[in-house]
Protein backbone atom coordinates (compact mmCIF):
# COMPACT_ATOMS: atom_id res chain seq x y z
CA UNK A 1 0.00 0.00 0.00
CA UNK A 2 1.36 3.73 -0.81
CA UNK A 3 0.95 6.60 1.27
CA UNK A 4 0.41 9.62 -0.67
CA UNK A 5 1.41 13.03 1.51
CA UNK A 6 -1.15 15.89 0.20
CA UNK A 7 0.45 18.57 2.39
CA UNK A 8 1.29 19.61 5.93
CA UNK A 9 -1.32 21.45 8.54
CA UNK A 10 -0.42 23.14 12.08
CA UNK A 11 -1.01 21.14 15.06
CA UNK A 12 -1.33 22.02 18.61
CA UNK A 13 -0.13 21.33 21.91
CA UNK A 14 -2.06 21.58 25.51
CA UNK A 15 0.29 22.96 28.43
CA UNK A 16 -0.21 20.11 31.57
CA UNK A 17 0.78 23.19 34.19
CA UNK A 18 -2.07 25.52 32.75
CA UNK A 19 -3.92 24.15 30.27
CA UNK A 20 -3.25 26.87 27.69
CA UNK A 21 -2.95 25.79 23.92
CA UNK A 22 -0.11 26.10 22.21
CA UNK A 23 0.96 25.74 18.38
CA UNK A 24 2.46 23.12 17.86
CA UNK A 25 6.11 24.26 16.81
CA UNK A 26 6.29 26.33 19.87
CA UNK A 27 8.95 24.78 22.36
CA UNK A 28 7.53 26.42 25.34
CA UNK A 29 3.76 27.31 26.84
CA UNK A 30 3.12 30.91 25.82
CA UNK A 31 1.51 31.44 28.71
CA UNK A 32 3.45 30.03 32.03
CA UNK A 33 6.72 29.29 30.32
CA UNK A 34 6.36 25.44 30.91
CA UNK A 35 8.67 23.61 28.47
CA UNK A 36 6.93 21.20 26.24
CA UNK A 37 7.64 17.90 28.09
CA UNK A 38 8.96 14.65 25.76
CA UNK A 39 5.52 12.92 26.37
CA UNK A 40 3.57 15.95 24.64
CA UNK A 41 0.70 14.90 22.37
CA UNK A 42 0.28 17.25 19.40
CA UNK A 43 -3.86 17.74 18.30
CA UNK A 44 -5.52 18.22 15.29
CA UNK A 45 -7.55 21.51 15.61
CA UNK A 46 -10.41 21.27 12.65
CA UNK A 47 -11.32 18.17 12.08
CA UNK A 48 -13.61 19.41 9.27
CA UNK A 49 -10.58 20.85 6.92
CA UNK A 50 -6.98 20.70 6.64
CA UNK A 51 -5.38 24.10 6.88
CA UNK A 52 -2.41 23.64 5.07
CA UNK A 53 0.99 25.06 5.71
CA UNK A 54 2.24 27.25 2.67
CA UNK A 55 5.45 28.19 4.98
CA UNK A 56 8.21 26.91 2.93
CA UNK A 57 10.47 26.90 6.07
CA UNK A 58 7.95 24.80 8.26
CA UNK A 59 7.63 22.31 5.43
CA UNK A 60 10.90 21.43 5.66
CA UNK A 61 11.45 21.20 9.71
CA UNK A 62 8.37 18.69 9.14
CA UNK A 63 10.18 16.62 6.68
CA UNK A 64 13.90 16.83 8.33
CA UNK A 65 12.58 14.07 10.89
CA UNK A 66 11.27 13.93 14.76
CA UNK A 67 12.39 16.82 17.47
CA UNK A 68 15.41 15.39 19.67
CA UNK A 69 14.93 16.30 23.54
CA UNK A 70 18.83 17.23 25.16
CA UNK A 71 19.39 14.97 27.75
CA UNK A 72 20.58 17.64 30.04
CA UNK A 73 17.95 19.91 30.50
CA UNK A 74 14.98 18.46 28.43
CA UNK A 75 14.72 21.32 25.81
CA UNK A 76 13.13 20.38 22.48
CA UNK A 77 15.67 21.08 19.52
CA UNK A 78 15.24 20.67 15.81
CA UNK A 79 15.67 17.31 14.21
CA UNK A 80 18.87 18.69 12.47
CA UNK A 81 20.37 20.39 15.37
CA UNK A 82 23.57 19.12 16.78
CA UNK A 83 24.15 21.09 19.91
CA UNK A 84 20.80 22.20 22.43
CA UNK A 85 20.15 26.03 21.66
CA UNK A 86 19.08 25.96 25.44
CA UNK A 87 22.45 24.77 27.09
CA UNK A 88 24.71 23.59 24.73
CA UNK A 89 24.81 20.41 25.39
CA UNK A 90 26.02 17.86 22.82
CA UNK A 91 22.20 16.02 21.96
CA UNK A 92 24.63 12.91 20.51
CA UNK A 93 25.06 11.91 24.86
CA UNK A 94 21.44 9.99 24.63
CA UNK A 95 19.18 12.58 22.91
CA UNK A 96 16.01 11.13 22.64
CA UNK A 97 14.09 11.83 19.58
CA UNK A 98 10.31 12.49 19.97
CA UNK A 99 8.06 9.58 18.63
CA UNK A 100 6.61 9.77 15.37
CA UNK A 101 4.16 8.26 12.96
CA UNK A 102 1.78 7.76 14.85
CA UNK A 103 -2.17 9.16 13.78
CA UNK A 104 -3.04 12.65 14.97
CA UNK A 105 -5.94 12.94 17.25
CA UNK A 106 -8.79 15.71 17.00
CA UNK A 107 -8.90 18.09 19.93
CA UNK A 108 -12.35 17.20 20.19
CA UNK A 109 -11.29 13.10 20.23
CA UNK A 110 -9.01 13.76 23.09
CA UNK A 111 -11.52 15.92 25.14
CA UNK A 112 -13.99 13.47 24.95
CA UNK A 113 -14.27 11.11 28.14
CA UNK A 114 -15.45 7.32 28.77
CA UNK A 115 -19.05 8.19 30.03
CA UNK A 116 -19.81 6.80 33.92
CA UNK A 117 -20.84 3.36 34.50
CA UNK A 118 -24.13 2.70 34.79
CA UNK A 119 -25.18 1.60 38.61
CA UNK A 120 -24.93 -2.21 39.08
CA UNK A 121 -28.15 -4.05 38.34
CA UNK A 122 -29.16 -7.20 39.22
CA UNK A 123 -27.85 -9.91 37.00
CA UNK A 124 -30.37 -12.08 35.34
CA UNK A 125 -29.41 -15.34 35.49
CA UNK A 126 -28.42 -17.54 33.05
CA UNK A 127 -28.02 -21.32 31.73
CA UNK A 128 -25.23 -22.29 32.46
CA UNK A 129 -23.30 -23.75 29.49
CA UNK A 130 -23.34 -27.33 29.20
CA UNK A 131 -19.37 -27.73 29.58
CA UNK A 132 -19.53 -31.83 30.54
CA UNK A 133 -21.52 -32.19 27.62
CA UNK A 134 -19.24 -30.30 25.25
CA UNK A 135 -15.87 -32.02 26.94
CA UNK A 136 -17.43 -35.26 26.58
CA UNK A 137 -18.21 -34.57 22.79
CA UNK A 138 -14.69 -33.11 22.36
CA UNK A 139 -12.83 -36.15 23.87
CA UNK A 140 -15.21 -38.56 21.89
CA UNK A 141 -14.55 -36.87 18.33
CA UNK A 142 -10.50 -37.18 19.67
CA UNK A 143 -11.09 -41.05 20.75
CA UNK A 144 -13.05 -41.63 17.36
CA UNK A 145 -10.44 -39.89 15.19
CA UNK A 146 -7.49 -42.26 17.15
CA UNK A 147 -9.41 -45.47 16.70
CA UNK A 148 -9.98 -44.26 12.84
CA UNK A 149 -6.27 -43.92 12.29
CA UNK A 150 -4.97 -47.25 14.17
CA UNK A 151 -7.38 -48.75 12.22
CA UNK A 152 -5.60 -47.75 9.05
CA UNK A 153 -2.18 -47.91 10.02
CA UNK A 154 -2.57 -51.35 11.91
CA UNK A 155 -2.53 -54.30 9.51
CA UNK A 156 -3.13 -58.37 9.70
CA UNK A 157 -1.39 -60.89 7.53
CA UNK A 158 -4.09 -62.69 5.71
CA UNK A 159 -3.22 -65.87 2.91
CA UNK A 160 -5.95 -65.90 0.38
CA UNK A 161 -6.41 -67.37 -3.21
CA UNK A 162 -6.95 -65.39 -6.62
CA UNK A 163 -10.70 -65.89 -7.41
CA UNK A 164 -11.43 -63.19 -10.06
CA UNK A 165 -9.44 -60.98 -12.51
CA UNK A 166 -10.72 -58.03 -14.18
CA UNK A 167 -8.57 -55.12 -16.45
CA UNK A 168 -9.99 -52.32 -18.53
CA UNK A 169 -7.45 -50.26 -20.83
CA UNK A 170 -8.37 -47.04 -23.08
CA UNK A 171 -7.29 -44.97 -25.35
CA UNK A 172 -7.97 -41.35 -25.88
CA UNK A 173 -8.74 -40.25 -29.29
CA UNK A 174 -7.26 -36.88 -30.43
CA UNK A 175 -8.09 -34.66 -33.27
CA UNK A 176 -6.29 -31.44 -34.38
CA UNK A 177 -8.98 -29.01 -34.53
CA UNK A 178 -9.69 -25.01 -34.55
CA UNK A 179 -10.98 -24.58 -30.97
CA UNK A 180 -11.52 -21.19 -28.80
CA UNK A 181 -10.74 -19.88 -25.71
CA UNK A 182 -9.99 -16.96 -23.79
CA UNK A 183 -6.83 -15.60 -21.21
CA UNK A 184 -4.57 -12.63 -20.66
CA UNK A 185 -3.50 -11.42 -23.36
CA UNK A 186 0.23 -12.11 -22.20
CA UNK A 187 -1.08 -15.77 -21.51
CA UNK A 188 -2.19 -16.42 -24.69
CA UNK A 189 0.24 -18.84 -26.96
CA UNK A 190 2.08 -16.88 -29.86
CA UNK A 191 0.22 -19.18 -32.85
CA UNK A 192 -3.20 -18.18 -31.54
CA UNK A 193 -5.75 -15.35 -33.28
CA UNK A 194 -7.05 -12.63 -31.10
CA UNK A 195 -10.38 -12.39 -31.84
CA UNK A 196 -11.80 -9.99 -28.97
CA UNK A 197 -10.32 -7.99 -25.80
CA UNK A 198 -11.72 -6.18 -22.68
CA UNK A 199 -10.38 -4.36 -20.20
CA UNK A 200 -11.43 -5.87 -16.93
CA UNK A 201 -10.25 -5.95 -12.82
CA UNK A 202 -6.71 -8.37 -12.58
CA UNK A 203 -5.25 -7.77 -9.56
CA UNK A 204 -4.67 -4.98 -6.92
CA UNK A 205 -0.60 -3.65 -6.42
CA UNK A 206 0.26 -1.37 -3.99
CA UNK A 207 2.72 0.15 -6.10
CA UNK A 208 1.52 2.20 -9.49
CA UNK A 209 0.95 0.44 -12.48
CA UNK A 210 -0.07 1.04 -16.20
CA UNK A 211 -3.59 0.81 -16.64
CA UNK A 212 -4.22 1.27 -13.03
CA UNK A 213 -7.19 3.10 -11.36
CA UNK A 214 -5.84 4.32 -8.21
CA UNK A 215 -8.26 3.60 -4.81
CA UNK A 216 -7.02 5.47 -1.54
CA UNK A 217 -8.88 6.05 1.83
CA UNK A 218 -9.75 8.69 3.90
CA UNK A 219 -6.63 11.53 4.29
CA UNK A 220 -5.76 11.37 7.86
CA UNK A 221 -2.82 13.19 10.07
CA UNK A 222 0.38 11.68 10.51
CA UNK A 223 2.63 13.01 13.71
CA UNK A 224 5.61 14.52 12.47
CA UNK A 225 6.83 14.71 15.60
CA UNK A 226 7.90 18.61 14.77
CA UNK A 227 4.78 19.64 16.06
CA UNK A 228 3.55 20.21 11.94
CA UNK A 229 1.32 17.19 10.84
CA UNK A 230 1.47 15.57 7.44
CA UNK A 231 -1.73 15.11 6.21
CA UNK A 232 -1.59 11.50 4.21
CA UNK A 233 -3.67 8.94 2.29
CA UNK A 234 -3.22 5.07 1.90
CA UNK A 235 -3.56 4.38 -1.82
CA UNK A 236 -3.74 1.26 -3.58
CA UNK A 237 -4.07 0.73 -7.53
CA UNK A 238 -6.30 -1.57 -9.38
CA UNK A 239 -4.63 -2.84 -12.25
CA UNK A 240 -6.71 -3.91 -15.19
CA UNK A 241 -5.73 -5.48 -18.46
CA UNK A 242 -6.48 -7.16 -21.68
CA UNK A 243 -8.73 -10.27 -21.44
CA UNK A 244 -9.05 -11.90 -24.89
CA UNK A 245 -10.51 -14.62 -27.00
CA UNK A 246 -9.13 -16.18 -28.97
CA UNK A 247 -8.62 -19.19 -31.49
CA UNK A 248 -6.00 -21.60 -32.25
CA UNK A 249 -5.17 -25.37 -33.77
CA UNK A 250 -4.63 -27.73 -31.27
CA UNK A 251 -5.25 -31.53 -30.51
CA UNK A 252 -8.56 -31.82 -28.76
CA UNK A 253 -9.59 -35.11 -27.31
CA UNK A 254 -12.78 -35.85 -29.46
CA UNK A 255 -13.33 -39.84 -28.07
CA UNK A 256 -12.16 -42.73 -25.90
CA UNK A 257 -11.86 -46.30 -26.94
CA UNK A 258 -12.17 -48.91 -24.46
CA UNK A 259 -11.63 -52.81 -24.19
CA UNK A 260 -12.11 -54.69 -20.82
CA UNK A 261 -11.97 -58.29 -19.56
CA UNK A 262 -11.71 -60.93 -17.23
CA UNK A 263 -8.48 -62.73 -17.82
CA UNK A 264 -4.82 -62.37 -17.66
CA UNK A 265 -4.50 -61.58 -20.97
CA UNK A 266 -4.88 -57.35 -21.50
CA UNK A 267 -4.67 -55.77 -24.46
CA UNK A 268 -4.92 -52.30 -26.01
CA UNK A 269 -8.50 -51.32 -28.22
CA UNK A 270 -7.60 -50.76 -31.71
CA UNK A 271 -7.87 -47.43 -33.27
CA UNK A 272 -9.48 -46.58 -36.30
CA UNK A 273 -7.94 -43.15 -37.00
CA UNK A 274 -8.97 -40.28 -39.34
CA UNK A 275 -6.21 -38.67 -41.30
CA UNK A 276 -6.06 -35.53 -38.62
CA UNK A 277 -6.74 -37.98 -35.63
CA UNK A 278 -3.85 -39.26 -33.23
CA UNK A 279 -3.35 -41.41 -30.29
CA UNK A 280 -3.56 -39.88 -27.17
CA UNK A 281 -3.21 -40.76 -23.47
CA UNK A 282 -3.65 -44.49 -22.52
CA UNK A 283 -5.53 -45.54 -19.41
CA UNK A 284 -5.34 -49.02 -17.62
CA UNK A 285 -6.50 -50.45 -14.53
CA UNK A 286 -6.17 -53.67 -13.05
CA UNK A 287 -8.05 -55.53 -10.21
CA UNK A 288 -7.42 -58.39 -8.10
CA UNK A 289 -9.95 -60.25 -5.99
CA UNK A 290 -8.76 -62.55 -2.92
CA UNK A 291 -10.82 -64.99 -0.79
CA UNK A 292 -9.72 -66.59 1.92
CA UNK A 293 -13.23 -69.03 3.56
CA UNK A 294 -16.02 -66.29 3.53
CA UNK A 295 -13.88 -63.17 3.17
CA UNK A 296 -13.64 -61.36 -0.29
CA UNK A 297 -10.79 -58.75 -0.72
CA UNK A 298 -10.25 -56.43 -3.79
CA UNK A 299 -6.74 -54.78 -4.60
CA UNK A 300 -6.82 -52.52 -7.90
CA UNK A 301 -3.54 -51.46 -9.39
CA UNK A 302 -2.44 -50.03 -12.52
CA UNK A 303 0.83 -51.86 -12.75
CA UNK A 304 0.75 -54.91 -14.77
CA UNK A 305 3.47 -56.51 -13.36
CA UNK A 306 1.43 -57.15 -10.18
CA UNK A 307 -1.69 -58.26 -12.41
CA UNK A 308 0.53 -60.55 -14.29
CA UNK A 309 1.78 -62.81 -11.18
CA UNK A 310 -1.82 -63.33 -10.32
CA UNK A 311 -3.03 -66.30 -11.87
CA UNK A 312 -6.15 -68.04 -10.46
CA UNK A 313 -5.99 -69.79 -7.71
CA UNK A 314 -2.67 -68.66 -6.81
CA UNK A 315 -1.94 -67.84 -3.19
CA UNK A 316 -1.15 -64.84 -1.82
CA UNK A 317 0.18 -63.01 1.51
CA UNK A 318 -2.08 -59.62 2.21
CA UNK A 319 -1.65 -57.22 4.60
CA UNK A 320 -5.18 -56.03 5.59
CA UNK A 321 -6.03 -52.63 7.72
CA UNK A 322 -8.79 -53.16 10.01
CA UNK A 323 -11.31 -51.93 7.84
CA UNK A 324 -10.75 -54.66 5.04
CA UNK A 325 -8.29 -52.71 2.85
CA UNK A 326 -5.57 -54.20 0.93
CA UNK A 327 -2.22 -52.29 2.12
CA UNK A 328 0.24 -54.78 0.59
CA UNK A 329 0.91 -57.99 -1.03
CA UNK A 330 2.82 -60.11 -1.69
CA UNK A 331 2.42 -64.31 -3.38
CA UNK A 332 2.53 -66.72 -0.78
CA UNK A 333 5.97 -68.81 -0.20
Amino acid sequence: MTRKTLGFIPLIWQCAFCNTQNPGPIKSCTSCGAPQPADVEFLQVDEERFNFIKDEALIRMAQAGPDIHCPFCGTRNLATADTCKQCGGDLSWDGKQRESGQRVRTVAEAQTRRPPAPPPTEPTPKRKAPTAAILIISLAVIVGCIILLVMLLRTDDVTATVSDLQWERSLAIEAYTNVTDSDWRDQIPANAEVTNCSMIYRYTSAQPQVNATEVCGEPYVKDTGTGVGEVVQDCEYEVYDDYCEFTMMAWVVVGTVTESGRDQSPFWPVLDLEPDQREGDRGETYTIVFRDGGDTYRFTTSDERIFSRAELGSRWTLQINQLGGVQALEPAN
